[in-house]
């Protein structure tokens, strides 16, 4: 038996059911992973608040996305690779696009850049190379963006991390599998 489950909205804690509102209310479901983050209301409102944060930022969707995809590749979480795969298509990355972040190697010099870059980040638990730090400045990129991208990778890796421990079922599409 996992740890954490999934919380229906009538089981969440009253300070995580707005919330559940506001989610299903943008995507017509609430996802089982944020369903699972309820256990903790702070938790929960945490972590859509800083992604909600760090999306003001430089970084715009397709990138956020990528970030998000590559960071879930490099940390084997399925559910999230399912997610992100998703919401990245909503977000303008193609079919294509989405299987290509997970190897930094879409075609697109500067998604390929960031997607290297998050790869690294957290195959090196965070001390990436520093010719992954030149491929993302000589694509375009600031420092904020930098920062930013770092964020994102914490959020995403907290994610992944209760996604392990909670072995939360998968409501999101069906993955595309990697082409060998």
């Amino acid at each position: 038996m996992p740890h954490l489950e999934v919380l229906p909205r009538a089981q969440a804690p009253a300070a995580a059911q707005p919330t559940y509102d506001g989610l299903h209310g943008k995507l017509g479901f609430v996802p089982n992973l944020y369903a699972t983050f309820a256990h903790s209301p702070a938790a929960l409102n945490g972590s859509i608040g800083f992604g909600a944060a760090l999306a003001k930022g430089e970084l715009d969707g397709r990138e956020i996305e990528t970030i998000y995809l590559a960071a879930s590749e490099a940390n084997a979480c399925d559910y999230c690779v399912a997610a992100h795969t998703t919401v990245g298509q909503l977000q303008g990355l193609s079919e294509a696009e989405t299987r290509g972040v997970r190897t930094a190697s879409t075609g697109d010099a500067k998604l390929d850049a960031v997607a290297a870059l998050t790869l690294d980040v957290v195959a090196s638990n965070g001390r990436p190379a520093p010719a992954s730090l030149d491929r993302f400045f000589a694509a375009g990129y600031s420092k904020a963006a930098l920062v930013e991208l770092i964020g994102f990778v914490a959020l995403n890796t907290f994610n992944n991390y209760v996604q392990h421990i909670a072995q939360v079922p998968i409501d999101w599409p069906a993955l595309q599998e990697q082409e060998a």
